[in-house]
């Protein structure tokens, strides 16, 4: 399930044009988005969408099946102390997550080729929430259900430690 969605429009535009973030990949919401999407980043001199050389989006699925396999460990187990260490780790990955998109996002829109064909007089982000528009064209960037999920996850581990006194 994606975990953040990019949607970007404009009058000019026959269709929307977006992206979801997956724990392990990119992928278009319609077939050729990614590429559509890159082909305009060129113009503006933003980097691609790509899991090419990403090393934490690609060891982000181990780490998820990881935190699974140990929560289920704990659970057979049953010890409250490990199951705050497991919500302490859970939370520091969150974090450490988090701080990492937003430092991507940070170049994304501020790091910007100065050889591209087009200049702006600053950066269009969607990478961060909300939305944006610049040169009649309009970006809009929100976590996703995949987000909720792993909130929803969190917050319940820290639930059935709670209540397991």
């Amino acid at each position: 399930m994606p975990i953040w969605t990019i949607t970007v429009s404009s009058p000019q535009m026959e269709n929307n044009l977006g992206i979801y973030v997956w724990i392990e990949d990119i992928t278009g919401h319609n077939y050729g988005d990614v590429e559509k999407v890159n082909l305009i980043n060129d113009y503006l001199g933003k980097a691609h969408f790509s899991m090419v050389g990403d090393t934490l989006l690609n060891r982000m699925s181990d780490i998820a099946y990881g935190l699974m396999g140990a929560a289920v460990l704990i659970a057979i187990f049953g010890f409250r102390w490990m199951g705050w260490v497991w919500v302490i780790v859970f939370a520091a990955i969150m974090a450490y997550g988090l701080t990492e998109a937003l430092m991507w996002a940070y170049n994304y829109t501020q790091n910007l080729d100065p050889r591209t064909i087009v200049q702006l007089p600053e950066a269009l982000s969607p990478s961060r929430p909300g939305g944006a528009e610049m040169l009649k064209v309009s970006a809009t960037s929100w976590p996703y259900w995949g987000s909720a999920w792993v909130g929803l996850s969190l917050v319940s581990g820290i639930m059935v430690i709670w209540w397991d006194r």
